[in-house]
């Protein structure tokens, strides 16, 4: 996730971004689903939803996601609070075509200092000493967040007589959920919210 992304909140963004959407069934026979959600007008920030036994993909302006966990992929992913199981459905995804948890310098840098605070408590290491060092954490180290490689190999590199990164590469996940990966989330169960009103209202739901 990168650093302009980490600004902006998913659901927030997905509900400006789908304002005015609506959606078409294109097919509704049992597990077998395609539901598309645009602007009469407008392509913009379109998605669609499609289902088959055991398998949901959401496709459109945002990326493609494809999920495996039960027959009905709706049941799997109806959620009447409206919120997001975003560590346990990335669990069930099979593929897509960008990376659903990259690298995040946000994380880089929040589990680093994570890691060197705890340090230097465990040292009781307090005042000058202690912004001095974190400050030359920063210049050294933490000022390549942005760059996987220029972040991780200045972490292996770094030296100094309070701290131990040795293990923190192959202890520390380094990575978060992508905007784009959360974004389809909320989209896959506000588009089977829409689904369940239009089935339980008296008005067709086809197209």
């Amino acid at each position: 996730m990168s650093a302009m992304e980490t600004r902006v909140d998913p659901k927030a963004s997905f509900s400006a971004d789908t304002a005015g959407h609506q959606m078409t069934v294109l097919l509704d026979q049992g597990t077998y689903r395609h539901l598309r959600f645009r602007r009469p007008t407008s392509s913009e920030s379109w998605f669609e939803i499609v289902t088959s036994p055991g398998l949901l993909t959401i496709n459109g302006d945002m990326g493609t996601f494809t999920f495996s966990r039960l027959d009905d992929m709706f049941q799997f992913f109806r959620r009447a609070d409206g919120g997001i199981n975003d560590y346990y459905w990335h669990e069930k995804l099979l593929a897509s075509d960008s990376p659903a948890k990259p690298y995040s310098p946000d994380a880089f840098t929040r589990r680093v200092l994570e890691d060197a605070v705890g340090q230097l408590d465990d040292a009781e290491v307090e005042g000058e000493q202690r912004s001095e060092a974190l400050a030359e954490l920063q210049d050294s180290v933490l000022e390549w967040a942005e760059d996987e490689h220029e972040a991780t190999s200045a972490l292996a590199g770094f030296s100094h007589d309070l701290f131990d990164f040795a293990d923190a590469l192959g202890e520390h996940d380094f990575t978060d959920y992508s905007f784009h990966f959360l974004w389809n989330l909320h989209a896959i169960v506000h588009g089977i919210s829409q689904y369940d009103a239009a089935r339980a209202s008296e008005e067709p739901v086809a197209a």
